[in-house]
C-alpha cells in the first residue's frame, strides 16, 4: 500500500470512529433529556454532520486508492489521450 493511500484510508477510519462516537454520545444525551436539542440550534444540526461524516468516512475507507490517485493527480493516461506536451511537440 502506497503512502497516499494509507493516509487517505486512515483519514476515512478517523471519520468513521469519531462520527460513530459522536452519534453514541448524542444518543446518550437524548436519553438523559431532550431539552438541550430544542434550546441549542448547533446541537440540532450535529446529528446531520455526524451522519454525513460517517458516510464520507466509509466511502473514503472503501475507495482510498482511487481517491488518493485523484487527490495526488497520479491518474493513468488512457490509450486514446495524449499528454499536452507530446501533442504540441509532434507538430
Amino acid at each position: 500500500m502506497k503512502t497516499p493511500t494509507l493516509i487517505v484510508r486512515l483519514i476515512g477510519l478517523y471519520l468513521v470512529v469519531t462520527c460513530s462516537i459522536g452519534l453514541l454520545q448524542l444518543h446518550n444525551m437524548a436519553s438523559l433529556g431532550g431539552q438541550a436539542f430544542a434550546m441549542n440550534p448547533v446541537l440540532a444540526s450535529f446529528p446531520i454532520y455526524c451522519w454525513i461524516g460517517l458516510v464520507v468516512g466509509v466511502a473514503t475507507t472503501l475507495f482510498a486508492g482511487r481517491l488518493a490517485r485523484l487527490l495526488t493527480f497520479d491518474s493513468e493516461l488512457g490509450s486514446k489521450t495524449t499528454d499536452f506536451s507530446d501533442r504540441f511537440m509532434s507538430k
